[in-house]
């Protein structure tokens, strides 16, 4: 009987150990891929929709007038980008009354917390003017804007108040902002 016993054991013991080689683990890959697209977001500043250069006295009409808008333009991007000006078209008042869009040039610089960008000024036209270069991108990248009017000067636009038509001639251009991969 204990031979039989035996017998069974080592039975036993030869069936585990072809079970357990017949038995083999298996495997199976997977490619997980980071996958990084460009986005590009730019924002005007919501309470600085209206830029206004004013000509108030003796000393705008001589030299011209220019306004800074702080922290004008808010930035995120996922990369290096360049950001572009443009207008639709030169300032009017009305169809037989303009002035040329290029008499007004529009620079930025680095605003609160932001230290990122090359800068060019950028006398305004229907075409995109690169204004804002940058190699690296960023969350809430604020640059300020100086809208300047200083070819308005030496009296160049003494004559373009018009009292028949207003008690304020406003002449007036949309510029358009825009945003890209660099």
């Amino acid at each position: 009987m204990r031979t039989k016993n035996i017998l069974s054991i080592a039975a036993l013991i030869i069936c585990g150990l072809v079970c357990v080689n017949s038995v083999k683990a298996q495997t199976s890959d997977v490619t997980v891929n980071i996958k990084f697209q460009p986005i590009q977001s730019i924002v005007v500043n919501s309470a600085q929709k209206t830029v206004d250069l004013v000509y108030k006295d003796e000393n705008d009409y001589a030299n011209g007038v220019s306004a800074e808008m702080l922290n004008h333009l808010e930035v995120f991007s996922t990369g290096g980008f360049i950001v572009t000006a443009n207008t639709d078209g030169d300032f009017t008042r009305t169809a037989d009354s303009s002035i040329p869009a290029a008499n007004v040039k529009v620079k930025a610089t680095n605003g609160t917390g932001t230290n990122n960008g090359t800068f060019t000024e950028v006398a305004l036209s229907t075409a995109p003017t690169t204004l804002i270069t940058a190699t690296e991108g960023g969350r809430a990248l604020k640059y300020n804007v100086t809208y300047d009017n200083t070819a308005g000067a030496s009296d160049a636009y003494i004559n373009k108040y018009k009292k028949a038509d207003e008690t304020v001639s406003v002449y007036t251009a949309k510029v358009t902002y825009t945003i890209a991969t660099n």
